[in-house]
């Protein structure tokens, strides 16, 4: 299963909505990484195992699963996710690359890559489900930095 999508930040053409910084979008999206209990349903521990300063490798606690996985930051521009595949979790890769087309013209471009699941007879291919769930996981993602960044949190 490989897709994409984008997140729009800020609305040039609306300038009454608030807007975020690349730095705030960067720090949130960083916060993710480091806090995922506040960012992902279903997370019920996590252990950061290595931590560098562009890179990390975490124990995620999941309801009957344990994920393991590597992320790497590239300061203000890029993180990537590696699922570690395990008996029970495949390898997976996500990729979150801030972008700015025209300057203060902000978005997050999610990339997603993991093998496919096979359908088990649902209504809706699981394959399906998992890219909504990530969509809209992503599109809280950004509302949670929006809400951080108005408390001044970064």
């Amino acid at each position: 299963m490989r897709f994409e999508h984008i997140v729009q930040i800020n609305d040039l053409t609306k300038p009454e909505l608030p807007t975020l910084t690349r730095f705030q979008i960067w720090e949130g999206l960083v916060l993710r990484a480091r806090r995922p209990d506040k960012f992902l349903v279903g997370v019920e521990d996590y252990e950061i195992l290595e931590q560098e300063p562009a890179y990390m490798k975490r124990c995620l606690q999941l309801p009957g699963l344990e994920v393991f996985d590597e992320v790497t930051f590239w300061s203000e521009a890029r993180i990537e996710y590696r699922t570690l595949p395990t008996d029970t979790v495949p390898a997976a890769n996500l990729v979150m690359d801030i972008e700015e087309p025209e300057p203060g013209s902000l978005f997050v471009r999610f990339r997603y890559h993991a093998a496919s699941i096979e359908n088990r007879g649902d209504s809706m291919p699981y394959d399906q489900y998992l890219h909504e769930a990530y969509v809209a996981t992503d599109i809280e993602t950004i509302q949670i930095i929006r809400q951080l960044a108005e408390t001044g949190v970064f």
